[in-house]
């Protein structure tokens, strides 16, 4: 299992090259400008099942967004749960 760190908007190459790297089981954490994606609950990682996604919720206060994720049910986790989610898993990869 591997822990996926994306930093960069849902648009961004490399969300579309973590969507081709992540496999069944692993975990994809929205940080940074990743957590715009609360903005499109439509998009391919809140709508599959193979893997579970996390926003990072300081980064979600940051920019206002907040309850937009609360309304769409997404799961955020703060720094504590950030680093529980790094133990968790034997590698993680960050995407810039």
């Amino acid at each position: 299992m591997i822990l996926h760190i994306l930093t960069t908007p849902p648009t961004h190459e490399a969300a579309q090259q973590v969507e081709q790297a992540i496999q069944a089981g692993d975990t994809l954490l929205l940080t940074e400008a990743g957590v715009m994606a609360a903005l499109n609950p439509d998009l391919h990682c809140w709508t599959q099942n193979d893997y579970a996604v996390f926003l990072l919720e300081e980064d979600l206060v940051a920019r206002g967004l907040s309850s937009i994720a609360a309304t769409h049910g997404l799961a955020a986790v703060d720094m504590e749960g950030f680093v529980a989610l790094t133990e968790q898993h034997a590698q993680s990869v960050t995407w810039y």
